[in-house]
């Protein structure tokens, strides 16, 4: 823990592994998990026995390959080829067929794989409010355009009347990279507004990218409070205490575990009763942006016995725990070396790479010391053997493998003053992945990371396929644009 003689700075990086909520599942826990049931809506489910014909990719990566038509019955490809060939099978065996045709220029193509979440911790943030540049549910797929301090203030004024007397205002998912030239800066200034806006009940919100969370003198009360009734206490006064957040701009670091402590039992105790229905509404989100896999890396044991029991009331989802350990995340600073044939191969090696961070946090990294170096190397380490796939950063980012790809092949930065021309805005284009790379990277080499034999369409194999409005290796296509038609997902 901090002391009080000396201020600390928040951790440059603040992801769903910290302390924090580690600390809020275990308060969790010492609830009754006596969770809500729901019902779950299906996925698209291909009828027995039905002949889609058109376009569809079977994969993209080492090569595209594509078929005119495709068999499926019983959840299963039985067939993928051309019309006549698919035409002759069925007339062989004599069967009845239903028969899809795609429109002129929608394609099918192998499911999207999302290969790290924590869902559980993801589900319980869907309680809170979103307060970053993306709406209140992080839906948005672009950076909304007047994302500030003004926003803010109207975000919490507007989310604090729809909450019961006694709840605390509870958000995350600030970017406070993107208000200012300078990080502290603009940590202080989130900080001063959290004071300065009008809300008598505490208001506590997490920031995307550090450890830090803005607190009002409301919610500072009922933690103080908390010190002083667990014999926790460090501080000698309310006073020094209250000196020593504001100096900080916010609780940092293990202070955060305080936050957790202090919350309102009624109000986690309402979260958790709700933790099935969010779980299932995240599901359905994820099939709607064509997700027919998630790879769940929830750790912590209480994580794991809600998900144990959402799987038992829902047994069609298609969850699935990574078969292998890889490392989540990498310096790639030590990965981008100007001496290609010194670094050995990467044989089986995979990475997952949070490439949505490049649009919305590159103008930061490019500010700082490190500079560019802080870029992911997504084409080096394809060279240097890695297996390289692509996840969406939810819930701080959309839930959007589509978007993630279109990051991987273009590097754009999204944010960016209105100076910088589109060429300056591209970070790195040598690292750019191509089209194919980038749709590989949320099909296949997702499925490679998780360990399973899944992101491509072959005869036998369950039928876990998206239908897509557009061809998404057309020259004009924007992948975040694409529209998911449909989504089939079978076990």
């Amino acid at each position: 823990m901090h002391t009080v003689e000396g201020l600390s700075k928040p951790s440059a990086r603040f992801s769903l592994n910290h302390i924090f909520f580690d600390s809020l599942l275990d308060r969790l826990s010492e609830f009754s998990l006596a969770l809500e049931p729901v019902r779950s809506q299906r996925p698209s489910i291909a009828p027995n026995n039905q002949v889609f014909l058109g376009k569809i990719y079977t994969q993209f990566y080492p090569t595209v390959e594509t078929v005119e038509a495709m068999l499926v019955s019983n959840n299963k490809v039985v067939i993928l080829g051309s019309h006549h060939d698919v035409q002759r099978y069925v007339a062989r065996l004599d069967i009845n067929v239903r028969y899809q045709y795609l429109g002129e220029e929608q394609v099918l193509c192998p499911g999207f794989i999302e290969p790290n979440m924590n869902l559980v911790i993801s589900a319980m943030l869907q309680q809170w409010s979103h307060i970053g540049p993306f709406g209140f549910d992080c839906g948005w797929q672009k950076l909304m355009p007047n994302y500030g301090l003004n926003y803010i203030a109207r975000a919490l004024l507007y989310l604090d009347k729809g909450l019961k007397p006694k709840d605390w205002l509870l958000g995350y998912g600030l970017y406070s990279v993107l208000l200012d030239e300078s990080a502290q800066t603009s940590q202080h200034n989130v900080y001063e507004l959290i004071q300065q806006v009008c809300i008598d009940r505490p208001v506590a919100i997490l920031d995307a990218t550090s450890a830090i969370a803005y607190v009002n003198d409301s919610a500072l009360e009922a933690i103080y409070a908390y010190l002083e009734n667990h014999a926790a206490n460090p501080f000698s006064s309310k006073a020094i205490f209250f000196d020593l957040v504001r100096r900080q701009n916010g609780l940092l670091n293990e202070q955060l575990v305080w936050l957790v402590e202090a919350l309102p039992e009624d109000q986690l105790r309402r979260q958790l009763m709700n933790m099935f229905a969010q779980i299932d509404s995240l599901i359905e989100r994820a099939r709607s942006s064509g997700i027919t896999h998630i790879g769940t890396i929830d750790s912590h044991p209480f994580a794991r016995k809600v998900l144990t029991q959402y799987q038992q009331t829902n047994p069609a989802i298609n969850l699935v725990e990574p078969k292998h350990s890889w490392l989540q995340e990498l310096n790639s600073l030590a990965c981008l070396s100007t001496h290609h044939q010194a670094v050995q191969p990467a044989a089986n090696r995979s990475i997952a790479i949070n490439i949505g961070e490049v649009g919305y946090c590159g103008y930061d990294w490019v500010k700082s010391y490190h500079g560019q170096s802080m870029l992911q190397p997504c084409q080096q380490l394809m060279e240097q053997g890695y297996n390289v796939c692509l996840q969406s950063g939810f819930p701080v980012l959309p839930l959007s493998p589509l978007r993630a790809a279109e990051q991987a092949c273009s590097r754009m930065m999204e944010y960016a003053p209105g100076c910088y021309t589109r060429d300056e805005r591209v970070l790195l284009p040598d690292q750019c992945l191509s089209k194919p790379q980038s749709l590989n990277a949320i099909t296949k080499a997702a499925a490679d990371h998780l360990g399973f034999n899944l992101g491509i369409l072959k005869e036998g194999d369950t039928a876990n396929f998206v239908h897509l409005s557009a061809d998404p290796l057309a020259k004009s296509s924007n992948f975040r644009e694409l529209a998911v038609v449909a989504c089939y997902a079978h076990q």
